[in-house]
């Protein structure tokens, strides 16, 4: 295949989205969530007509095949046009985390240039927020054209559209930033042959048919909201709904409600989404709502807590919720999505281990139903692997484990990742022989796959260790503190002759009690909830504990800037009123 213009290519992403164009136009293809509170929907002919406008615009500007196109815009309505217009003109899209969702401008500059050079991106779209900057983006990356204020051509201006570009089966489809929590994110590079068996087995696995719709808050510059829900949609027919991630945010009730009002059957969301709902929404909010219809509500993209999914059954059951509903799923951008999904039409699985093994000595031991509750833990299973997908758990020395063994999660997938831009060491480490090594921690029962933490942020406290994700529990029933905005790391300590343990939250701000009596809560309840003793808590401002370019925590990074006494603390006056 050469990929020349106007050449049907069935092997490409670009391809399947012109066939769905060309066969349903006038099937819903998004809806976006409208200033009056409802949700409007666009068709595929319309979403098109818009895309291949703009697409000829890029073109314009220099944006050609294969070369690559940064977009920094909040995920809404210009977002997702922007993004099939860069496809369509068969260029490479790589989304960056606007200010809006990164919540902070000071690391936005650098990450912006640098990856701009790394990519030897041609154009970066971005809204007016950036154009203050204009001056020192365009010096640190002068071979990169940047847009600022992009807008959609307007009705009756000169419209001049372009015939789509079709790639080839190895051509790169798209690009993505990985969690970069200890430095500067690496660059995901995903050519057309793997996203398409991403696309392929994720559906199956989901079970995705023609009645389905699909709600989605996550933002693009996630796989989750990208691949999972964006592209997977469009070139499975499936309508999408799209609301945005800081919308959710601010009112986590927007998503129920948008499930009901758009009879959605299918949505995804991070573990301390489904925690966010069930804590902040109010009856009231809940008016009129009824989830009859959701079929799979997909939890994955961090450690998923069997509390968590009993409260949000809990606290939305009386909605027509059905606690099957509930899903799970474990996938990287290394993987370009999804790789196991828990039964799409049963429940998630679950174990009770024994806890101080687990984390002691890293062997899930099953325990009875009756054991004693204080040593022991609940896993989430995280689903099985989709047809393609072979799953390894590694020792330190690379030999495979048996069941009930914590190793590093290890895939045998078809829709791998070509490897990190430009980064041959981190590529060899992440591709050994025909495996992907994910640099997760789980362990195996039968098919069945439990995904434990991430090897690099373990923390170990007189032989206990913990993973920062063990902490999100007890810091989500501390009232004062922003959900899942906190970090976790333990510090090697030579006269305890261990390491003590960290924790930097931030605050909600005015706060509505004292600062002594949050942090003392916190100590209180680590200990009773946890068995451990906190080293050290801090409380910072919000937006001061800045997530990845992917939304993930950074708690290697902000430990060395503890410990580099980077991290500026409330000061107890303007916090005890």
């Amino acid at each position: 295949m050469t990929g020349a213009k106007g050449a049907m290519q069935p092997d490409s992403l670009q391809a399947r989205l012109l066939a769905r164009l060309h066969g349903e136009p006038e099937r819903r293809a998004l809806a976006f969530y409208a200033p009056d509170g409802g949700f409007r929907w666009i068709r595929f002919a319309e979403f098109y007509r818009r895309a291949e406008r703009l697409a000829a615009e890029l073109s314009e500007h220099g944006l050609g095949r294969s070369e690559v196109a940064i977009v920094v815009l909040p995920s809404g309505e210009l977002s997702a046009v922007t993004t099939l217009a860069v496809l369509l003109a068969g260029a490479v899209p790589l989304h960056v985390a606007p200010p809006v969702v990164a919540g902070s401008l000071l690391d936005l500059p650098r990450i912006l240039t640098r990856t701009a050079r790394e990519a030897q991106a041609r154009l970066v779209l971005c809204s007016d927020t950036l154009r203050k900057m204009q001056d020192d983006l365009t010096a640190e990356a002068p071979g990169t054209k940047f847009l600022f204020g992009l807008a959609e051509p307007v009705d009756g201006t000169d419209l001049r559209t372009t015939p789509p570009v079709l790639p080839a089966r190895g051509d790169v489809a798209a690009m993505q930033l990985t969690s970069g929590t200890t430095g500067f994110p690496r660059i995901c590079v995903w050519t057309q042959g793997p996203v398409l068996a991403a696309l392929d087995g994720m559906a199956s696995s989901m079970r995705l048919g023609r009645d389905d719709v699909c709600l989605n808050w996550t933002p693009l510059y996630h796989d989750m909201g990208l691949v999972n829900n964006f592209l997977l949609c469009l070139t499975a027919g499936v309508p999408l709904v799209m609301l945005g991630p800081e919308e959710f945010v601010k009112r986590p009730a927007l998503w129920l409600r948008g499930l009901s009002d758009t009879e959605a059957t299918t949505s995804w969301s991070p573990n301390f989404g489904f925690a966010l709902a069930a804590r902040r929404v109010k009856d009231e909010e809940l008016a009129g709502v009824r989830l009859d219809r959701v079929r799979a509500l997909w939890n994955a993209a961090e450690r998923i807590h069997h509390e968590t999914l009993v409260g949000f059954c809990e606290r939305f059951g009386p909605c027509g919720l059905r606690p099957d509903a509930v899903k799970t799923n474990f996938g990287c951008a290394e993987n370009v999505g999804g790789a196991t999904f828990s039964d799409p039409d049963g429940s998630y699985v679950t174990e009770r281990v024994d806890g101080d093994a687990l984390f002691d000595t890293w062997q899930a031991e099953p325990l009875a139903a009756d054991a004693d509750v204080a040593r022991s833990t609940v896993v989430v299973g995280v689903g099985r692997p989709h047809a393609g997908i072979g799953i390894e758990i590694l020792a330190d020395d690379g030999l495979p484990l048996p069941d009930g063994r914590v190793g590093e999660i290890a895939l045998r997938t078809p829709s791998r990742m070509a490897g990190y831009l430009n980064d041959e060491p981190a590529t060899s480490t992440a591709i050994r022989g025909d495996l992907l090594c994910t640099g997760d921690l789980g362990y195996r029962r039968g098919s069945e796959l439990f995904w434990v933490g991430r090897a690099q942020e373990r923390i170990a406290v007189r032989g206990k260790k913990l993973d920062p994700s063990d902490f999100e529990p007890v810091l989500f029933a501390v009232a004062g503190l922003r959900e899942g905005c906190f970090v976790a790391f333990g510090v090697d300590d030579r006269e305890l002759g261990t390491q003590r343990i960290v924790i930097v939250c931030e605050v909600r701000e005015p706060l509505a009690r004292g600062a002594q009596e949050i942090v003392s809560e916190i100590h209180r309840q680590t200990f009773v909830r946890l068995g451990v003793t906190l080293g050290e808590v801090l409380l910072v401002r919000p937006g001061a504990l800045a997530k990845t370019s992917s939304g993930k925590r950074r708690h290697r990074h902000f430990r060395r800037l503890y410990l580099e006494g980077g991290l500026v603390p409330f000061l107890a006056g303007p916090l005890d009123r």
